[in-house]
């Protein structure tokens, strides 16, 4: 089972957690730019820190927002309550780049975990490599309720 969510390219090199918050926050009636995402996140050319991105979601009025360290279970029963977790994952074992990034998980089954990158759209990761890539991260999630 996959759900559906638009897909918005990351706008620069280091927004993938504001290009993950625009692809999500529709679910819960809500529409802002890449760019007033970044700025309410604080996001700098490192990055987004989690914490603030939550702060940031929190200020838009989704209070039960949480920076959470999730089993492969607790994934599992978020995407049944169709709830999309943003998820941080290291880029190396997918895609041979040692670096941090974020996607937003919308789908599992056999063929593996279904995500939407903002840097690539739509993807289909092998169960172990999306394990270890989100291992690496320590298991680090966004969950917006």
């Amino acid at each position: 089972m996959t759900l559906k969510l638009p897909f918005y390219k990351q706008e620069t090199t280091f927004s993938c957690v504001p290009a993950c918050l625009k692809m999500v926050l529709p679910s819960f009636g809500m529409s802002h730019t890449e760019a007033g995402l970044r700025e309410l996140c604080d996001c700098t050319i490192f990055g987004t820190n989690a914490l603030q991105a939550v702060e940031a979601v929190r200020q838009l009025g989704l209070k039960n927002t949480v920076k959470s360290t999730l089993r492969f279970s607790d994934l599992e029963s978020l995407l049944k309550e169709e709830i999309f977790p943003i998820l941080y994952v290291n880029l190396l074992p997918i895609d041979g780049v040692q670096c941090s990034h974020a996607v937003v998980v919308t789908g599992i089954s056999d063929e593996g975990i279904f995500v939407i990158d903002p840097l690539q759209g739509e993807r289909v990761l092998p169960l172990t490599t999306f394990i270890s890539a989100w291992g690496m991260m320590n298991n680090l999630a966004i969950v917006i309720r």
